[in-house]
């Protein structure tokens, strides 16, 4: 009786980003199911070397267009004639061979949102026209898709954006990203957070944001929002936020670029933000919330509605002053931590992997006429 085999796709396997942590709690999940894992990625985390087949795949180093358009021969080129039992791509350029599509981001929606690179300068118009060259091929994917691919969608707000713009597939499911565990800081673990991050401790409110300078992070509202609230610090990180400056915040504003040890940058902040213009499913919504920080997200971020159901966190909605809400969630502190704990246990990773394989199970059923009795999870 042979295992079911299962192929996991995806250029990063770890820590690197929110879909690789993703991606790496399904081969987790698959693993502990008792599925021959194979992956294909460039970069695979430690703790999975040894467990699972890699297939290695290439990378070009620079311009994510080329990396983009080149993904899917790369892609195919790994696979070679490999047959898997299920094949589960985070990638929309091989949705076509995909048995499930795990639908993270659609780039069209940003743009009829007016949120792709709008700034001035070189670097930005070399980022514009990567932008341009992605959405025009990722639509050719998505509009090519193959009807057996069993779409899966990270938010409902997601799915809602794809039926409107592709149609609706054939085969579908709405799938969250697990919840961490909790894990709230020690009063002594947030000053010693402030420490690091601001270099001292601050009696300010201090607002954290990670989405960089993305038009489509909406941190210009954000920093609009702010002016002139003197007792409350704007603790900045993400892409491009290196040497960036907010002139109307000076004095009340830190940029710490690229972030690596979230979990210290959470615990210096009072309040997450998420002004997004369009966000599907931000996975640092999740991890603020399970180190007990309040978040308030704009009605465009589709973990809304997990935070409105367990009451861990509030909606900014457009023209809305931000400030009270600030005050508002600092004074609700110990209900919206009551919320998270909600949260860790009905979405939790162990609930994630149980959908995660029922979908894997149907797969099986449909294109094998699986009884169980040839084949073992």
């Amino acid at each position: 009786m042979r295992k079911s085999t299962v192929c996991i796709i995806h250029e990063a396997i770890g820590s690197h980003n929110a879909i690789a942590k993703i991606t790496m709690d399904s081969v987790r999940q698959a693993l502990k199911a008792g599925f021959n894992v194979t992956v294909v990625a460039k970069f695979l985390d430690e703790s999975l070397k040894g467990q699972v087949e890699w297939l290695p795949l290439f990378v070009p180093p620079r311009l994510f267009l080329f990396q983009w358009l080149s993904a899917r021969p790369a892609i195919l080129a790994a696979l070679g004639k490999r047959k898997f039992d299920v094949i589960h791509v985070n990638q929309p350029q091989v949705a076509s061979i995909a048995d499930v599509m795990q639908c993270h981001f659609l780039t069209r929606v940003a743009y009829e949102r007016h949120c792709l690179e709008t700034r001035h300068g070189i670097r930005p118009a070399i980022v514009r026209i990567q932008q341009q060259g992605v959405l025009h091929a990722e639509d050719f994917f998505y509009r090519h898709l193959n009807p057996k691919t069993r779409m899966v969608f990270c938010s409902e707000m997601l799915q809602n954006d794809f039926h409107k713009l592709y149609g609706r597939p054939n085969n579908e499911a709405v799938l969250s990203y697990s919840f961490p565990p909790i894990n709230f800081p020690t009063e002594n673990e947030r000053n010693d957070a402030r420490v690091a991050t601001l270099g001292g401790v601050h009696k300010d409110i201090i607002v954290g944001y990670l989405g960089g300078i993305d038009e489509r992070k909406g941190y210009r509202r954000l920093i609009k929002a702010l002016e002139g609230e003197n007792n409350i610090f704007l603790l900045i990180g993400g892409i491009y936020t290196d040497d960036f400056v907010a002139p109307t915040l000076k004095g009340r504003f830190k940029a710490v670029g690229l972030v690596s040890d979230t979990a210290t940058f959470y615990a210096a902040c009072d309040v997450f933000i998420v002004p997004s213009i369009f966000d599907p499913l931000p996975l640092a919504v999740f991890e603020a919330v399970s180190r007990g920080v309040p978040v308030i997200v704009s009605e465009n971020v589709g973990t809304l509605p997990h935070l409105l159901k367990y009451n861990a966190g509030v909606c900014w909605k457009e023209n809305e002053p931000l400030v009270p809400l600030i005050y508002k969630v600092i004074s609700q502190k110990a209900v919206f931590n009551a919320g998270a704990r909600r949260m860790a246990e009905e979405l939790s990773e162990e609930v994630y992997g149980r959908n995660l394989l029922k979908i894997y199970e149907e797969v099986l059923n449909e294109k094998h006429n699986y009884n169980g009795k040839d084949r073992t999870l």
